[in-house]
């Protein structure tokens, strides 16, 4: 039964015009008959556009329309639908193409002047991509803790290489883990706002600065959270990777980190000067994986890294977020 166009059911309508959610309602035609303003925020179309249209074409993605089709056919032949009064995740169509997840719950009625459907939706994107991001965070972490024990026996075996005597190598080892730990906090720091690169650079670099094997420069630029993180993790498995099989593993190696901005993008250089331990530096592996998934993802920018005998020279182009 098609229902008329205009206003509904002045409880309905209630229901419409007060949801904090997307509210659309569908005839048993297919067709949408009920539309929010919410729903014109999440999808895109506003009521006059979608009002009519078939739901399907509209909001649901190609590769599901079939399915949804035949569920409806199957509901009005049987009264029987397996989506119907459950809570579930789906992904839906935006006007501009994109798709995105959304929880849905669909009830059927008959309440309203005939036989219809009412869906409930939330977008959330923001909830999938913080549990995603969450996931990449664990991995990140058992992987830089892995890391870091390397490190911690590096420093140490180059400390005591270069130590006179007990008392200097307590001291100069105290002073080099006393770094690490701090520039680790930054792995932890995600509710940190407007924190400039070059407090994050000392933070990586702060030990070896000071023993003049390694330097940094750049204008003050300030990042948000997201970036920070994210160059937070990048910086700490170049260091990393320096110290393991770099220009660092040496004596006699160094690291230079140079940024400006450029029409509003970060260039950011890491160069490595000094012979490698490994001559068959990684292009691969878990930590090149996290490198390019925190330049995509949390920076948004790209990465150019550049191998030679004489060191690493990496390139990081980003936007900076106002």
């Amino acid at each position: 039964m098609n229902l008329a166009w205009g206003l509904l059911h002045a409880g309905l309508q209630s229901v419409l015009d007060t949801a904090l959610d997307p509210v659309v309602v569908m005839g048993v035609d297919g067709t949408i008959i009920g539309w929010n303003d919410r729903s014109a925020d999440c999808f895109g179309w506003s009521w006059d556009e979608a009002r009519g249209r078939r739901l399907s074409d509209l909001i649901i993605p190609e590769q599901y329309r079939s399915a949804h089709e035949t569920g409806l056919a199957h509901y009005l032949d049987t009264g029987k639908g397996p989506v119907l009064d459950q809570r579930i995740e789906v992904s839906a169509l935006h006007r501009d193409g994109r798709e995105f997840p959304v929880e849905l719950s669909i009830t059927a009625s008959e309440q309203f002047g005939g036989k219809l459907f009412i869906g409930f939706l939330r977008d959330i994107s923001e909830r999938k991509q913080a549990a995603e991001r969450q996931q990449r965070i664990l991995l990140e972490s058992d992987h830089r803790v892995k890391n870091m024990l390397t490190v911690v026996a590096a420093i140490a075996q180059q400390t005591a290489r270069v130590s006179p005597d007990m008392e200097a190598f307590s001291a100069a080892f105290a002073g080099r883990l006393d770094a690490l730990a701090r520039a680790h906090q930054l792995l932890v720091g995600q509710v940190w706002h407007d924190v400039a690169i070059s407090a994050l650079a000392e933070q990586v670099l702060g030990a070896d600065v000071a023993a003049g094997r390694a330097r940094f420069g750049g204008p003050e630029l300030l990042l948000q959270p997201g970036q920070l993180l994210g160059l937070s993790m990048i910086l700490h498995e170049l260091y990393t990777n320096a110290i393991k099989y770099g220009a660092l593993c040496g004596e006699q190696g160094t690291v230079d980190v140079d940024w400006e901005l450029v029409d509003g993008e970060v260039v950011l250089v890491w160069a490595e000067h000094g012979e490698t331990c490994d001559p068959n530096l990684p292009s691969s592996g878990f930590g090149q994986r996290m490198i390019a998934m925190s330049v995509k993802s949390d920076l948004k920018g790209t990465i150019d890294r550049d191998w030679r005998p004489t060191g690493l020279t990496a390139t990081l182009r980003f936007p900076l977020e106002s």
